[in-house]
């Protein structure tokens, strides 16, 4: 027996096992299209971690569709950079220790209370978003980490702390840094002649340099130095209604701009997450918001972009004080950060210069027969060192899972291997 001829669809039959087709095609492309969409992050625009309230309230999000930071060195002189975390992973192009404890600048040091700190402020300028971590303000710069011994307890062999900051700032300058980040302080207002010549050193090459004012609840009465050397833009504390947050932050003529301090997610140095505190982390924001502004135009100075940032800051709520020409509010300074509006604006007709700013406060206040005091100043006896410090931030240092983006990787991995199925079942039913 001749086997029976196959059937050929009839006219009614061809479009209805094309619809088919198409509907399984639609279906497949949905699907992969989810699931790229969900297993790769990276491919799309920056998107807020877990936590992130500031990146869209303070409008970064919107920002990121200009510049993401792209091309730009920011320097981090802190307590070192755990290079190996998930967060951080690519993000630190050169380091070097100034401890004088043989680290490496990758190496996170110091005591329990401040060993996480650069770790913490790097997540915030440019972390990842990998699984549950922070997005960086800017997440495309390349950091420059220069470690320092932050905090008590500091070691025999570690040198006088300002004569290690004062070396980390000419290292960063000569590494190409365009906005150095110095969360942390000395508990007193003053800083020796060295740093003189340093910060005038940064100012000559085009760097903006930001600095935490200090913390109230750490006993800041008035703001930190180096915060207070001309030039420098101090950074304090705001909480989430956008009003002063007092034990975060320290008043003073060196407070330039406010910024978000409370609740501020970061990644722990030992893996995992944490939540941070403090003008402390209000600084690194401000710093990322300078280098997204220096990426998005190459062309402005570095004073530019201070004066960019400082004349578009908006009153703060609930603070009756008021800012004048050329006279900051001691306590907010020119008032809240306004990342977008600084982005958007044109430079202001005057803008002060950095470097004249620091040449005029030294000729009045430094006196050519205090040279050698100074120069021992910058070296004290422990006993007379005022203590570089870091506040005592983290609320949270239990890590938080990191299964995120695998999990979701995982659960599309099978809504592909389902998808095939489905289409072989199709395939073999129709035979």
């Amino acid at each position: 027996m001749k086997p029976a001829a196959p059937r050929t669809p009839t006219a009614s039959q061809r479009p209805r096992a094309g619809r088919r087709t198409a509907k399984l095609a639609i279906v497949g492309s949905l699907v992969l299209g989810l699931v790229m969409g969900t297993t790769q992050p990276a491919l799309a625009a920056p998107e807020p971690g877990p936590g992130q309230w500031y990146i869209k309230k303070y409008g970064i999000d919107d920002m990121w569709k200009k510049s993401t930071g792209k091309g730009v060195k920011v320097a981090v002189i802190d307590s070192g950079v755990n290079t190996k975390h998930e967060d951080l992973k690519g993000v630190v192009s050169k380091s070097k220790d100034f401890s004088g404890l043989d680290k490496d600048g990758k190496t996170p040091i110091g005591g329990k209370t401040t060993i996480h700190h650069g770790t913490a402020v790097s997540g915030v300028i440019a972390g990842q978003g990998q699984g549950a971590g922070p997005t960086g303000v800017a997440p495309d710069v390349d950091i420059l980490s220069a470690s320092m011994w932050l905090g008590p307890d500091r070691p025999k062999e570690s040198g006088s702390t300002r004569e290690q900051a004062d070396k980390a700032i000419r290292w960063a300058v000569d590494s190409g840094a365009k906005v150095i980040n110095m969360s942390l302080g000395w508990d007193d207002p003053a800083w020796p002649s060295s740093w003189d010549e340093s910060f005038a050193y940064a100012y000559e090459k085009d760097v903006v340099v930001v600095a935490c004012v200090g913390n109230a609840s750490q006993g800041a009465t008035q703001a930190w130095s180096p915060s207070t050397v001309p030039g420098v833009i101090g950074v304090g504390g705001l909480g989430k209604n956008n009003r002063v947050l007092s034990e975060s932050t320290a008043p003073g003529t060196a407070v330039d701009l406010m910024g978000p301090a409370a609740d501020i997610p970061i990644p722990y140095y030992s893996g995992g997450y944490a939540e941070g505190q403090g003008c402390s982390f209000a600084s690194p924001i401000v710093s990322g918001v300078a280098a997204l502004i220096r990426a998005e135009d190459p062309d402005l100075s570095a004073d530019e972009v201070t004066a960019k940032l400082t004349s578009t800051a908006k009153p703060v709520p609930g603070h009756k004080g008021q800012s004048k020409k050329g006279k900051p509010d001691p306590i907010v300074g020119w008032g809240r950060l306004d990342p977008k509006a600084a982005m958007k604006a044109d430079v202001p007709k005057s803008v002060p210069s950095s470097a004249d700013a620091l040449a005029d406060w030294v000729t009045m206040h430094r006196r050519a027969q205090s040279d050698s005091a100074e120069t021992e100043n910058a070296a004290p006896t422990e006993d007379n060192n005022p203590k570089a410090v870091a506040p005592k931030d983290v609320v949270s240092s239990q890590a938080t899972p990191k299964l995120g983006f695998s999990v979701l990787g995982a659960g599309g991995l099978i809504a592909v291997v389902l998808f095939l199925l489905s289409a072989v079942v199709f395939i073999r039913r129709r035979r």
